[in-house]
């Protein structure tokens, strides 16, 4: 432990006891406001685990907090009360799992809408239950449990809620959903299950929300669908996450706190137009501070120097990196993709030209599994890769860049690096993570902009993050889109310079490209396409020479 966050930790761990002591020093109103800040924290801090990393928003959190509830009425009275806790946390975890195997496949609007009806959908299927089967409206819960048995309770929650946050905000799993958040495409070609990694965290903070549920039922003695599901609580959490902040661990806990006393006080002053008072909050916490409390105290944060470290050399690669044989793709009555059969060796360059629209960026996304074919085999390594998800065939060892660059916007330069090493087949975590990060930004011209914020960097700069991002996953094959597009003469220069060090490194690359001097310059053999088909393949001179080629390019009249 460090000497400067000795006076932290100390801090942490007298508030800890003095919001322990509270029960003893405060009764009635006091201590119930205590528990519901305390359980809007937990709330928050929860659907913060979740949507704060992703960017998914999601409105479910009533409907798993209402499960937790229902899950305490209805066993409280025959069943041991830890056991209670215990199966309200499983049934919310189990009820997540199911809704996040059908549903984290959308995006955007449409997984607001469907976490919004699912309260709803679960409340009325709840008082189906209860009027069909049960032959009630509602349940009596008479535990008896006294307010400062549930703040304890609560406050615990809390702490371990607080942990567990910290502990995946430093874990791959923490990384992976920083980085879906920021683009899932990426996420995908870093090699990151985005599929599962959204699914963990959907079900880790559902389940804390159900165990917020079952330990605050006690506090009423009568729950009905209606108060169990109150949609109202969805988004009273997502307000309180805005607030403070749903990136940082402690943002909600900023958020919760004081927008609890605002609301007590609106519900008691103004009942009849909280709602409307509650969507004016939404709405200026939104566009008055839209990256919430912590966003402005990092705004004030300088950025750290750090150092960089100079590249380890790559060994030797294995042959038969490559081998397309009659690969296909069409898009509804167009042909992408016709037929298309070529090889790459251990340590070649492949140029992969043709004019615009000619298939050239399709076939790179059949490779990397962006798409899937209609037909043909792909083999990388021997081994085929027809169809796998692009984060599989990140992690055996295929690295591209886009044609339209894309980088991590929100993350500093040397943390847009760092996933290639946490989820390439032989991961790195950690201080050596960064380590091995900064050495590759020393490769592409970037140690010095480390900790700059990937979108302040210029488009130049960007492609070369790209690169060092593709790098990071320690490729056998890499695959260039336009890459050198751009450049100004003497950065063309440099950047042919660059990837003619990938190959002697034993690096095999195919790349797109419309700059005939890297073409010429790097290429040892071409692949011209036009339509959709090979049109020719063989020595850039001799390949670009096809008189096929020159009519493709320059049109039947002019050759």
């Amino acid at each position: 432990m460090s000497l400067a966050r000795a006076p932290l930790i100390a801090l942490a761990v007298l508030a800890a006891l003095l919001l322990a002591g509270l029960p003893l020093v405060a009764s009635g109103y006091v201590l119930a406001l205590a528990i519901g800040m305390l359980n809007f924290t937990i709330l928050a801090t929860a659907w913060a685990l979740f949507s704060g990393p992703t960017h998914y928003i999601s409105l479910a959190s009533a409907a798993f907090f209402g499960i937790g509830a229902y899950t305490a009425a209805m066993m409280a009275e025959s069943v041991p009360w830890p056991l209670v806790l215990v199966a309200a946390t499983l049934a919310g975890f189990a009820v997540a799992l199911v809704v996040g195997l059908s549903t984290l496949r959308l995006s955007g609007v449409y997984f607001v809408i469907f976490t919004f009806g699912l309260t709803e959908l679960i409340r009325q299927l709840v008082t189906w239950y209860e009027v069909n089967v049960a032959g009630t409206v509602g349940r009596y819960l008479f535990l008896g449990m006294p307010q400062s048995t549930i703040y304890w309770q609560l406050l615990a929650l809390a702490v371990a809620v607080l942990v567990i946050g910290w502990l995946i905000g430093r874990s791959r799993l923490g990384l992976a959903a920083r980085v879906i958040g920021a683009d899932e495409v990426v996420a995908r070609h870093s090699g990151i299950d985005t599929t599962r990694t959204k699914i963990v965290l959907f079900a880790i903070s559902s389940a804390i929300m159900a165990l917020a549920g079952a330990i605050m039922a006690p506090r009423w003695t009568y729950i009905d669908p209606a108060i169990a599901f109150n949609s109202m609580i969805s988004f009273q959490v997502v307000i309180m996450a805005l607030l403070g902040g749903a990136g940082a661990l402690f943002g909600p806990l900023l958020g919760a706190v004081p927008l609890v006393l605002l609301f007590e006080v609106l519900q008691a002053n103004f009942p009849n137009a909280y709602s409307i008072l509650l969507g004016a909050v939404f709405i200026l916490i939104v566009y008055g501070l839209p990256r919430g409390v912590i966003g402005l105290i990092e705004d004030w944060r300088p950025a750290a120097s750090r150092s960089v470290a100079m590249l380890p050399s790559r060994a030797p690669r294995d042959p038969n990196v490559l081998t397309i044989s009659d690969l296909k793709k069409s898009f509804g009555g167009l042909s992408a993709v016709d037929s298309v059969s070529f090889d790459v060796r251990p340590g070649e360059i492949i140029g992969l030209v043709g004019p615009n629209g000619s298939g050239k960026t399709s076939v790179l996304n059949l490779i990397s599994g962006a798409l899937k074919p209609d037909a043909g085999q792909i083999f990388y390594l021997g081994r085929p890769i027809n169809g796998a998800n692009p984060e599989t065939i990140a992690r055996l060892g295929v690295a591209r860049t886009f044609q339209l660059v894309r980088v991590l916007p929100s993350m500093s330069v040397v943390e847009n690096v760092i996933p290639g090493f946490a989820f390439r087949a032989r991961h790195v975590t950690g201080a050596a993570a960064h380590e091995e990060a900064l050495a590759l930004l020393a490769r592409v011209g970037l140690e010095h902009r480390a900790a700059v914020p990937a979108s302040e960097l210029t488009y130049i700069d960007q492609k070369r993050l790209e690169l060092a991002r593709a790098l990071a996953l320690e490729p056998k094959l890499l695959l260039l889109d336009e890459w050198l597009a751009g450049l100004n003469p003497t950065e063309l220069e440099e950047g042919i310079a660059l990837i003619q060090s990938l190959r002697f490194d034993g690096l095999s690359i195919i790349m797109v490209e419309h700059v005939m001097d890297a073409i010429h310059a790097l290429c040892d053999r071409c692949v011209v396409m036009n339509a959709g088909r090979v049109i020719a393949h063989g020595t850039p001179r001799l390949a670009l020479a096809e008189p096929e080629v020159v009519r493709a390019y320059l049109g039947e009249d002019d050759a």
